[in-house]
């Protein structure tokens, strides 16, 4: 059986192999990286906040749906003119979703620890999700989104001012992502009981992460 340390080693190499192949969202790497440095948890399956746009019936819908265009970074008026000539085939949805951390702890005592330090940073919208061998999951998010259907002709104002709209939230997720960081980090440095002197596969997550 994998035990819960291996499970964390496992995740932290995926997590090397997507950055290195461009697969992780280029922003999430250090929010990742500080969770890694506690010692009982390790993330998996995380977003750090991204613009899309969607050609779907309705926008949560998953089935009969395509993804037309996604950045976690930037959006213009260019890139949103573009997704409207190529044509509409159901509705198209413009959605700016802020982040969503998914960590695995090993025990319940670190999950609510985790879910403490999120909810002082603004990700209220947060809760344990399931217990299974690889731990405890809890999803960290924070109640940063818009939803907005796009018109066929839309004017060249209104255009601009969706696309400020879009930049303003999603940058108001990456402020929240960077507090947590800050202060998932701060959590470390904070308690040297975290710093894995008690067997090797711990101190290799703490401070020693390249």
């Amino acid at each position: 059986m994998t035990s819960w340390e291996e499970y964390k080693a496992k995740a932290w190499e995926r997590i090397n192999r997507d950055k290195e192949i461009g697969y992780l969202d280029p922003d999430i790497y250090d929010i990742l990286k500080a969770f890694f440095s506690r010692q009982k948890s390790y993330t998996q399956s995380s977003c750090s906040g991204r613009i899309s746009i969607i050609d779907a019936k309705l926008p949560w819908e998953r089935r009969d749906s395509t993804v037309v265009f996604k950045d976690h970074l930037k959006f213009s008026v260019e890139d949103l003119y573009d997704v409207l000539d190529k044509g509409i085939v159901r509705r198209l949805w413009l959605i700016v979703q802020g982040p969503i951390i998914h960590v695995y702890t090993k025990d319940m005592e670190e999950a609510l620890n985790v879910l403490k330090l999120a909810r002082d940073v603004g990700f209220k919208h947060s809760g344990i999700l399931s217990f299974n061998d690889k731990g405890i999951l809890v999803e960290l998010r924070t109640g940063v989104k818009m939803v907005h259907l796009l018109k066929p002709n839309l004017p060249e104002e209104e255009a601009k001012h969706l696309v400020e709209v879009s930049l303003e939230i999603l940058n108001k997720g990456k402020e929240k992502l960077n507090n947590l960081r800050n202060i998932v980090e701060l959590s470390v440095a904070n308690d040297s009981m975290k710093l894995g002197e008690d067997s090797k596969l711990d101190t290799k997550f703490h401070y020693r992460i390249s």
